[in-house]
């Protein structure tokens, strides 16, 4: 019975959290907006402070309130009353043409285990082992091994 509940719960928060992150947030771009990349990631952070990143191959998203994973080509965080989660927007709008300067080069800083910069009031860095954050609006994402935590 308990993993009946368990389930049920599950299925009820993606039902009721699918249609906030399947509608994007159109984002226009006020020209104050850095580029970069980082490893499979290509990034930006626009001058509202929405950081966004497409991804090269499909990563798998975690969040805490559901039971299951799964496949994501980019990630966002463009509302404070929302999670990170993805838009599944066509193409890689937060790429430009040639590809985005790397994080080491535009970086406004170095951190304990890499660079990171700072915009907007967001903040995005390298981090131990090869994972990589992204904090602003209140929310955030982690990404390891492939996998996307928000």
């Amino acid at each position: 019975m308990k993993r009946i509940i368990k389930r049920f719960a599950g299925v009820f928060a993606a039902a009721v959290v699918a249609p906030a992150l399947l509608a994007g947030t159109a984002q226009a771009d006020d020209g104050n907006t850095v580029h970069f990349s980082n490893g499979v990631m290509q990034c930006s952070i626009t001058g509202d402070g929405t950081v966004g990143c497409d991804l090269t191959n499909s990563m798998q998203i975690q969040y805490s309130f559901l039971p299951f994973l799964f496949p994501v080509r980019d990630i966002v965080i463009d509302q404070p009353s929302l999670p990170a989660h993805p838009t599944f927007m066509s193409g890689t709008p937060r790429t430009v043409p040639g590809g985005n300067p790397t994080l080491y080069d535009v970086r406004t800083g170095d951190g304990q285990w890499g660079p990171f910069i700072e915009h907007a009031g967001a903040k995005c860095e390298a981090g131990f082992h090869g994972s990589f954050t992204c904090r602003t609006k209140g929310r955030g994402f982690s990404i390891y091994s492939g996998i996307i935590s928000a």
